[in-house]
């Protein structure tokens, strides 16, 4: 899985066209835990969220990216379980998704919808597979620097015991993009 991923993201590099190609980019935001009812109470599902980005244009309208999300960079969420014992939980994900764009105003203004898989990484079950979708818009400033806003949705299935239950973690945040 990791040398397809791998071989994907170098491809795409090579054909990028999008009058600068490859692109890294730096965000930061807050994030939000739905856990579907696994826990008995939910004391604090707010945090903020860190993510960290890689991907090349294929052409003007799509884009392939890799990212690395922690959605605890400030406190962990916490939760009350079945025992009435309080618990912090954390997560992670990396992911790779495929941007779909729409530019307005000469390539100015660029509106995006993103969907992809991923692992999602947390102390309350083993990895586990993840699906990854969200939109956004950025705003370019000169052929290299743009900042977008953008919202994420993170959604894998709970492991342990309670079939049909599902974690949801958003993100809402913003970044500063480099393209090369």
């Amino acid at each position: 899985m990791k040398i397809i991923l791998s071989i994907l993201i170098f491809c795409s590099m090579l054909l990028a066209d999008r009058e600068g190609g490859p692109y890294i980019g730096i965000g930061y935001g807050l994030s939000s835990y739905d856990d579907d009812g696994i826990y008995k109470e939910r004391l604090d599902k707010d945090s903020t969220a860190s993510l960290l980005y890689a991907g090349a244009y294929i052409n003007r309208h799509l884009s392939v990216e890799l990212s690395y999300i922690n959605f605890n960079q400030g406190e962990t969420y916490k939760v009350i379980n079945d025992s009435d014992e309080t618990r912090s939980i954390s997560f992670s994900a990396i992911d790779v998704s495929t941007l779909a764009h729409y530019a307005f105003f000469d390539d100015i203004l660029d509106f995006y919808a993103k969907v992809g898989v991923g692992n999602m990484k947390s102390d309350i079950s083993s990895d586990g597979f993840c699906i990854v979708y969200g939109g956004g818009i950025a705003l370019r400033f000169s052929k290299m620097w743009s900042m977008k806003i953008a919202y994420d949705r993170y959604r894998t299935d709970y492991d342990k015991g309670d079939l049909g239950k599902t974690i949801d973690l958003d993100v809402v945040y913003s970044a500063i993009e480099v393209q090369f």
